[in-house]
């Protein structure tokens, strides 16, 4: 019995959740659709880009005479990193060839040799 009743309690609230989240997305759609909305958050959000730069800028300057990396000094080194993995895979993949290779001509001049004798 105790059961069944929390299994209705949780159904409950999970429709009411969704009836929430319906009216939540609907609000807001109708937010999205007010012009004067969208200009504000568009005008908020050159301030913000503006501030974010002046940050990052700031950050750089800072990180000289620390000695600490920052983010493009990551992203730089990730770079750098992924390319030497690639590469690393392209040569492995050579040297294998070249193994292969190197097998087949043993084995065909064991079998040159074994020709003659």
């Amino acid at each position: 019995m105790a059961n069944k009743q929390s299994l209705d309690i949780y159904r409950l609230l999970k429709r009411n959740g969704f009836l929430l989240e319906a009216k939540i997305n609907q609000a807001i759609q109708s937010q999205l659709n007010n012009e004067a909305i969208i200009r504000q958050f568009g005008a908020h959000s050159k301030v913000s880009a503006a501030v974010i730069r002046k940050l990052q800028n700031s950050i750089e300057a800072i990180s000289i005479p620390f000695n600490f990396p920052t983010k493009t000094d990551v992203a730089n080194a990730t770079k750098i990193t992924i390319q030497t993995e690639e590469k690393v895979d392209l040569i492995d993949e050579k040297v294998n060839t070249i193994l292969q290779s190197l097998e087949e001509l043993k084995q065909l001049a064991s079998e040159g040799v074994e020709q003659h004798e």
